[in-house]
């Protein structure tokens, strides 16, 4: 065997790795920044508002993945609502920084219910370092790759004080990421994901409520579930604990300042072997509203 098909099966493999253990970012935080993976849920926003979240995963290991993601919801009447999304999400040699335009449409199906649709389109930038894998010279192995993969995402949010309930496929369009042309992998293969998220609020008393969601991520590939319980103080503070089932276990709280400013943090233990070896995935969130 040549040696540059040695490192090419060998650089297939460790990005099918990063494939599938991570395909689209994950976050712990989602319950507060769903609008990051469904279009739909810019109509809860009833003014204008910023999110960001930055969330860093096996802390010590070097080129883990990292996540940095920021939103701006404008709401433009009480039914119709836009927003952009900006994700940079970076895995080993690969950068991919996703841009996308949302529009949110919310109807009334019921006392004190809503049913938003949402609608987003834009793409997302990719860049592939071989230079990072500090190999040998070799023309198959030395031309860095970068494209633009444009697509559309669709979702459904259902809106009521005493629950709520999220439908969405971000990306509805196939992409490619690893493919073999002459000889050079550049590229993986993308297939759609389904979120399906929801919870609910329990009154436990005038200033106390528990709040248990779940995020279910379906692909061809795998299922990737959370269940998070929440304890809410004084409709300002929130915690609680995080399980994604097989994965990974932590603990998150959020905080309310003034109702404009909200400061969120989670942390999580990864539950394989590598935790032996990394500090843990720490996630930081922040929630402005003008």
């Amino acid at each position: 065997m040549k040696l540059y098909t040695f490192y090419l099966f060998l650089l297939v493999f460790l990005l099918t790795m990063g494939v599938n253990a991570q395909i689209e970012p994950t976050y712990s935080l989602y319950r507060y920044n769903t609008h990051f993976f469904n279009p739909a849920a810019f109509g809860n926003e009833e003014k204008v508002a910023i999110t960001t979240n930055f969330r860093s995963q096996f802390l010590g290991i070097d080129n883990a993945p990292e996540t940095q993601s920021i939103s701006l919801g404008i709401p433009l009447s009480e039914r119709i609502k836009i927003g952009t999304v900006v994700i940079a999400d970076k895995v080993f040699i690969e950068s991919n920084t996703s841009l996308f335009a949302s529009f949110s449409y919310g109807i009334s199906i019921g006392k004190e219910t809503n049913l938003l649709f949402g609608l987003q389109a834009g793409g997302s930038f990719v860049s592939i370092d071989f230079g990072k894998l500090n190999l040998p010279a070799d023309p198959h192995l030395s031309q860095d790759t970068q494209y633009f993969n444009p697509n559309i995402g669709i979702g459904f949010y259902l809106k009521n004080e005493n629950y709520f309930g999220s439908l969405s496929v971000p990306r509805l369009f196939e992409t490619d990421r690893v493919a073999d042309e002459n000889g050079v992998a550049t590229q993986a293969n993308n297939k759609a994901e389904l979120y399906l998220s929801g919870g609910y609020y329990f009154n436990l008393s005038h200033n106390l409520k528990l709040i248990p969601s779940t995020l279910v991520r379906f692909s061809e590939r795998e299922i990737i579930a959370d269940a998070t319980a929440t304890f809410q103080f004084f409709e300002k503070f929130d915690l609680g604990a995080n399980y994604r089932v097989d994965r990974a276990i932590g603990g998150l709280f959020y905080i309310t300042i003034k109702n404009r400013l909200k400061l969120g943090y989670a942390y999580e233990s990864n539950l394989s072997d590598i935790n032996k070896y990394d500090n843990g995935t720490h996630e930081f969130g922040l929630y402005f509203q003008f």
